[in-house]
């Protein structure tokens, strides 16, 4: 995967994965971001899971990104990694880095 999306991983799994799970599929914390960023999902496009991480869901116990510490510029590749697993292309896993 391009540096951009790894870099999306790193931060899933540094700011994301102590709720949502290592693999994002959930946990008893948060619910399972592969399910919610399908068309039929409560996150279907990348605007509406950037506007969620920019304000977080305060009514579900969720912080905004930069509560969190979460640079605002890794949003893209945040977003890019978890759907690339929500649709099924990238695998669980720490993703092996594409040099470039």
């Amino acid at each position: 995967m391009d540096a951009v999306v790894y870099d999306g991983w790193k931060q899933y799994f540094l700011q994301c994965s102590r709720c949502h799970g290592e693999d994002a599929n959930g946990s008893s914390f948060g619910p399972s971001l592969l399910i919610a960023l399908k068309p039929d999902g409560s996150v279907p496009t990348q605007d509406e899971f950037v506007n969620v991480l920019i304000h977080g869901r305060r009514d579900k116990g969720m912080p905004s990104a930069a509560t969190m510490g979460l640079d605002e510029s890794f949003l893209p590749g945040l977003y890019q990694y978890l759907k690339g697993r929500s649709d099924g292309v990238l695998r669980a896993g720490r993703p092996a880095r594409r040099s470039g």
